[in-house]
């Protein structure tokens, strides 16, 4: 049998509750076993001495205890207002009732607890220093038997309160004060753990519902329902949970639609040359096309772009799998920019644009790069901005170095992208309409490289609005690619 997490959460709080109630149950059924007679006795000599202040007091007032006497006060008198201080509830008359031939005619009363104020007078004798009797009926004169307490008039004792000591108390008295005290316990233990119950209900579904939602939405997911989401205001370690897996639903949601889109712009990729080559081959089968080499040089061209296309998409692979393959040497930027400037400003004129390195950096910048790779990040970022750009138009490329990194950027004239373009841009397969679509050629794979060369000489790569109307692409990596920075 499986045993639910709410469950169990319960009953460990239950268990817990119960344990210490157990526990306070019995320390206290303990102290007052133990401790019934002494707090009896302890209470009993609080009374002698407020008793004791009150016959100070009353003297004084009266200018002595003989002065006191002659009033009339005696010790009833004194014992009847103290009760009343005390809140000692009036003597209740006997009842009368059917006399038998041995009984008297009167109802007795039930008897006095041991520790009342009535229990209380009956103990108590107003003595002088000297051991005489004053005020009371003669008491025990045996040690120990009595507490007495000084009765100070003026600063000075002129009498003391004797009091006889309680007597043990008896099982009865004991049995049914303990009675009482352990029936309130079970009462209050019964209270306590009810509250628990319920509480611990309150914490189950306070704690375990999220629980079982983040259950039930993790199966959805590993299902494929990647659009599953939880709501959740919590704030605490489950909110953070439901709030991970929402990110990671959220993630995986978008790995599965790049995936697909992947396949299906790869898929549309390849079509397109083959079927170019296709309808060149059945052409020539057909005698529609006469074989020449014209002819051939058209299929050689359409099976290089096929192969150029082939490449890049294994390149990527390679690079999601492992990091780039790189063969790191020591070069010269600087004379290596200008260089590659060199070799691009041909086509460049040739499309109407100008394409120039401004302002040369009068010192070289000594780097450690793969120079083919290199090469390939700097060549598709210039080809990408020489095949984006309207013409007249211009490229500008800059170098410039703060010591231990090196930025590259590459700049360019009208037509520009919007932010979710350029947010993309370096996405595989991904081109921005109209301006820069596919009928200006281009595999739609040369940023998503740069992107991974870059990554692999521990640097960045990204696009931005330029000012000069187009886009700016900023590359920036370490003097020394195959080190960590």
């Amino acid at each position: 049998m499986r045993i639910r997490l709410a469950h169990t959460q319960a009953l460990l709080l239950l268990s817990a509750v119960l344990l210490t109630v157990l526990c306070m149950g019995a320390l206290n059924a303990w102290n007052l076993r133990n401790g019934f007679s002494d707090f009896l006795a302890t209470r009993d000599v609080d009374r002698l001495e407020q008793f004791a202040a009150l016959v100070s007091i009353r003297a004084e007032e009266a200018g002595g205890l003989d002065a006191l006497a002659a009033q009339g006060v005696d010790l009833r008198v004194l014992l009847r207002e103290f009760g009343r201080a005390q809140g000692a509830t009036p003597p209740r008359p006997l009842l009368p009732r059917m006399a038998g031939p041995d009984q008297k005619g009167f109802f007795a009363p039930p008897p006095r607890p041991i520790d009342s104020i009535d229990a209380f007078k009956d103990r108590v004798a107003l003595y002088a220093p000297d051991g005489q009797a004053i005020l009371g009926k003669l008491l025990p004169a045996e040690a120990g038997a009595y507490v007495e307490k000084p009765v100070a008039v003026n600063g000075n004792t002129v009498a003391t309160v004797r009091m006889l000591k309680l007597k043990p108390v008896p099982n009865d008295v004991e049995t049914r004060f303990l009675t009482s005290q352990y029936q309130s316990m079970l009462v209050v233990a019964g209270v306590l753990l009810l509250a628990a119950w319920l509480m611990a209900r309150w914490v189950a579904r306070h704690w375990v519902r999220p629980l079982v939602e983040i259950q039930g939405a993790t199966e959805q997911i590993a299902q494929g329902a990647f659009d599953t989401r939880l709501s959740t205001h919590r704030t605490d370690e489950i909110g953070d949970a439901m709030r991970n897996i929402n990110s990671m639903a959220e993630g995986l949601h978008k790995l599965e639609t790049s995936r697909r889109r992947w396949i299906a712009d790869m898929s549309h990729e390849l079509r397109t040359p083959l079927t170019v080559l296709r309808g060149e081959i059945d052409a020539l089968i057909d005698g529609i096309i006469t074989m020449s080499p014209q002819a051939l040089q058209s299929l050689r061209e359409e099976v290089l772009q096929l192969n150029a296309l082939v490449d890049d998409l294994h390149l990527l692979a390679m690079a999601d799998l492992r990091a780039l393959p790189c063969y790191f040497e020591d070069m010269e930027a600087v004379a290596f920019v200008e260089g590659l400037v060199q070799r691009f400003s041909l086509r460049a004129s040739q499309q109407g644009l100008t394409l120039q390195l401004e302002p040369k950096p009068e010192r070289p910048i000594a780097v450690r790069w793969d120079a083919k790779r290199m090469e390939q990040l700097l060549g598709n970022v210039l080809d990408n901005s020489l095949r984006y750009t309207d013409a007249p138009g211009q490229v500008v490329v800059t170098i410039q170095s703060d010591g231990t990194h090196v930025t590259l950027s590459v700049e360019d004239t009208a037509p520009g992208l919007s932010l979710n373009d350029l947010s993309r841009i370096f996405e595989p397969l991904y081109r921005a309409d109209p301006s820069r679509g596919r009928e200006v050629g281009g595999s739609g794979l040369g940023l998503a490289i740069c992107q991974k060369i870059a990554k692999a000489h521990h640097g960045a790569i990204r696009a931005e609005a330029s000012t000069l109307g187009g886009v700016k692409f900023l590359m920036t990596l370490p003097l020394v690619g195959d080190n960590s920075v």
